[in-house]
């Protein structure tokens, strides 16, 4: 029976190896022994040569020892000969039993095979023809997979490597997780390699490569869901579905639970998302319909849980209210917009939309517009706050192709003002674009948006389309020279691909690393050519200012900082939304008058701004002016313009600590103060909140967030340890309380427990609700925990009518009698 080509190539090499190591070997050996007899031969020739000169009879032996000499030369040379032949053969036999045949690629490389459950790969021209291990169980391989629709995403979205992201999108929305067998022959069908495949797929938090489940929830947890309790929903929604610690899908694959940074709907805390649709203002006593749907089971009503219902069966975007203040402040960016609706490109253009344009076209040059921007004092409205006109000036004279970047990667947890801005007056952004692209002479752009803004996506592609149909994209725009046009690319869950340098490897289809820095993008971006790239606020801003003069800009805001700003409020506060606000409005403004302060009850306690990037501060600094410089000097950054308000019952050590896991987790590995020193951090905050940490710790945590902010590599990194620096500033009276073992606003689950107060009335519904039975149903009678059983996860104090139950979190006698020593 004849071998297999397969396995015929492959026992061709194996053979091949064998001879080529024979003959190195032996050639080898040769020399060795040729070079330590040299020595003796050579002396013996001469004692040969000068007994022959002495005594005539001497002669013959010389002569047979020279013929002897001889011959083992020639031996040696016809030997070194044959052994050279064979092993040249030996190496050309190596070399055509191990090329693999034209067309083809090597399979996925280990570091995403121990990941992912591998399938046989099968060709898509004759699959039946895969052999099968008749002894292998169905329970050791990968579901199968039908390779046939791949050849036409590939047709669809294109075979080139930089398409990589687009298509492994695709492919995760036909089979709904990456299959190995899929993504092999990804590689056979594209341009894309195996390496580049597993590097990408393994770095973006979007991309699943582990089978989902039949139904698929994800959680948010972003600043605002956090301090709402989102970490509850999480722990209590995988309890009720059977999910075991450490994996995300239940054990008879009918659900499957995922976390997200953040969903962009703050004000809905805390939001869950189910097959796409939104759930707001999510409870534990709304999950037992969502367990149930998960299940496949009809809805149950169990114990005292209320019936579920959705509060908010809208989109997203709906749900997000714009804010009102003081009459008679402009509105730049959000002006026009209809509450709860999408402004359409039609409703743009009766507002004046693409006047600014028609102004740049034909009455303005190039230089002329990058004055007027210069004039308007407009900084970047993503977090650095780097003059635009600088920017752009710096682009424009460069040469070459140039490209146009508009940044919708708002990775803030709690700041959704972009996506409110891609939602709502997607047109905005775009002619922001044109105007930049006349103005530093560029002919395409791409606008980058986060995979966790669907709807924000599929506006800006509708509109590009809609643009594109009535002339405002393309060639000869407005009948000028103008020719634009624009991609709308998506990510693929990665924070730091909000860095512009990220964001730019991102979009050529890799992993989103930074980059150092120079060469900057101005000068080296986007295929290495020069990139002007400036977040999708900023753009928005620019037609307002070419319609009503930069004079009029520069009249709103600070000296520094001129303008509107668009922030968003959440968390404890009574009205959460989008305010557009003149720069140097105060904390305590956005708060009452905006938000109508916090909950009646309650005290306001600090306000988180500027994301993981920005910092904690306390109620006493909230009267300070919200711009660039002003926030600098307090250790914090306004960054997007997201503000978290935290009131009472927040921890802020324990708030510290979840900024610190976020950042870890998003970190990209490239520097080593990130990867490390934040993972270090982490896990001295975590000590602190788990009632374990010493005074030591505190002095090491202050010096190591100095050496990470000193050290990092890109922007992520050095304001990493805001967060820590200024709780620690501000709040240092909590630290020091975790060092006792006390958590002052009984949040760290470590350091609290629960008690039934005499005002119990005995009805029951604390124990019906109680996830691990820690109480016992005593009708009528004041109900007990049993504290070594229970979890606290505190259903039971939300559940109670009476208030009846409460949280303490007194010192430990342990902990005092040990904090002296421990310095």
């Amino acid at each position: 029976m004849s071998l297999p080509r397969s396995e015929l190539r492959r026992v061709s090499a194996l053979a091949a190896v064998v001879a080529l190591v024979v003959c190195v070997g032996c050639l080898l050996t040769d020399h060795l022994r040729w070079a330590t007899h040299r020595t003796t031969e050579v002396q013996a020739l001469s004692e040969a040569e000068a007994a022959a000169q002495q005594d005539a009879a001497s002669a013959p032996a010389l002569e047979r020892l020279v013929e002897r000499q001889t011959s083992q030369s020639l031996r040696l040379r016809n030997r070194e000969r044959v052994l050279g032949i064979t092993a040249v053969a030996a190496a050309a036999l190596l070399v055509v039993a191990t090329r693999r045949p034209a067309g083809t690629k090597p399979p996925l490389p280990a570091t995403l095979d121990r990941c992912m459950p591998r399938a046989p790969v099968e060709p898509l021209s004759d699959p039946a023809e895969t052999p099968v291990d008749p002894n292998r169980g169905d329970d050791q391989t990968a579901p199968e997979v039908d390779l046939i629709p791949l050849r036409e995403i590939v047709d669809r979205v294109g075979r080139e490597a930089h398409r990589l992201i687009p298509l492994l999108h695709a492919v995760q929305a036909e089979y709904r997780y990456l299959p190995p067998a899929a993504l092999d022959e990804l590689c056979y069908l594209t341009e894309v390699t195996p390496t580049q495949l597993a590097g990408v797929a393994s770095f973006y938090a979007r991309f699943r490569t582990k089978p989902c489940g039949k139904h698929l929830v994800e959680v948010c947890r972003g600043t605002a869901c956090h301090v709402a309790g989102a970490d509850r929903v999480l722990e209590e929604l995988k309890r009720g579905l059977g999910i075991a610690p450490g994996d995300d899908t239940d054990p008879t694959g009918q659900a499957t639970v995922e976390t997200v940074g953040c969903m962009g709907c703050c004000n809905l805390a805390p939001a869950v998302s189910q097959h796409g649709e939104l759930v707001a203002n999510v409870s534990v006593e709304d999950l037992p319909e969502i367990i149930a749907h998960c299940l496949d089971k009809s809805k149950r009503r169990s114990g005292g849980y209320r019936p579920f219902r959705k509060k908010t069966a809208a989109p997203i975007e709906s749900g997000t209210p714009l804010l009102e203040g003081p009459s008679g402040l402009p509105n730049v960016v959000t002006a026009g917009w209809r509450a709860g609706a999408h402004s359409t490109l039609e409703d743009y253009e009766r507002s004046g939309g693409f006047a600014a344009l028609a102004r740049c076209v034909s009455a303005l040059s190039p230089e002329e517009i990058i004055d007027q921007i210069e004039q308007s004092g407009l900084r970047g409205r993503g977090g650095g706050g780097f003059p635009t006109a600088r920017k752009w000036r710096v682009v424009s004279q460069q040469s070459g192709e140039k490209y146009v970047v508009a940044n919708g990667d708002e990775g803030d947890p709690g700041a959704y003002m972009d996506r409110s801005i891609m939602e709502s007056a997607p047109a905005g952004v775009l002619e922001g674009m044109l105007i930049a692209a006349r103005a530093i002479g560029a002919n395409r752009g791409v606008v980058y948006v986060r995979n966790e803004y669907p709807v924000a996506v599929q506006r800006m592609r509708e509109t590009v389309d809609q643009m594109r149909s009535k002339g405002y994209l393309g060639k000869g725009i407005l009948g000028s020279s103008l020719e634009f046009d624009v991609e709308v690319v998506e990510g693929a869950g990665a924070f730091i691909c909000g860095e512009e340098t990220a964001l730019i490897e991102s979009v050529m289809g890799r992993r989103g690393t930074p980059r150092s820095k120079p060469p900057y993008p101005a000068e080296s971006g986007l295929w290495g050519r020069p990139t002007l790239v400036n977040n999708v606020e900023s753009l928005a801003c620019v037609p307002w200012i070419l319609r009503h003069g930069a004079s009029s800009f520069a009249a709103l805001g600070t000296e520094s900082s001129k303008g509107t700003k668009v922030f968003s409020l959440a968390g404890k506060v009574r009205r959460g939304g989008l305010v557009e606000a003149p720069m140097g409005v105060t904390i305590r403004q956005l708060i009452e008058e905006y938000g109508g302060g916090v909950a009646v009850g309650r005290r306001f306690k600090a306000v988180q701004i500027g994301g993981p990037s920005g910092g904690c501060l306390p109620a006493e600094l909230s009267d300070i002016p919200i711009d660039y410089d002003a926030l600098r000097q307090q250790g914090a950054i306004m960054g997007s313009g997201g503000l978290v308000v935290l009131d009472d019952t927040d921890c802020m050590v324990d708030v510290a600590r979840y900024f610190l896991e976020f950042t870890q987790q998003e970190s990209c590995g490239h520097c080593t103060f990130c990867r490390v020193g934040t993972r270090k951090l982490l896990d001295l905050l975590e000590r602190l909140c788990a009632g374990k940490g010493t005074r030591r710790d505190l002095s090491e945590i202050e010096s190591l967030a100095v050496s990470v902010a000193h050290g990092s590599l890109c922007g992520l990194g050095k304001t990493a340890p805001n967060p820590v620096l200024t709780t620690f500033r501000h709040f240092r009276d909590e630290y020091e309380a975790h060092l006792e073992g006390r958590c002052p606003a009984g949040r760290c689950k470590s350091l609290i427990s629960y008690h039934v107060t005499q005002d119990c009335v005995g009805c029951t519904l604390c124990a019906q609700h109680c996830p691990v039975a820690a109480i016992e149903p005593t009708p009528y009678r004041q109900h007990v925990i049993d504290l070594d059983r229970c979890t606290r996860c505190d259903a039971c104090r939300t559940t109670c009518p009476e208030q009846a139950i409460v949280t303490t979190s007194p010192a430990s006698p342990r902990r005092r009698k040990t904090q002296p020593n421990a310095a």
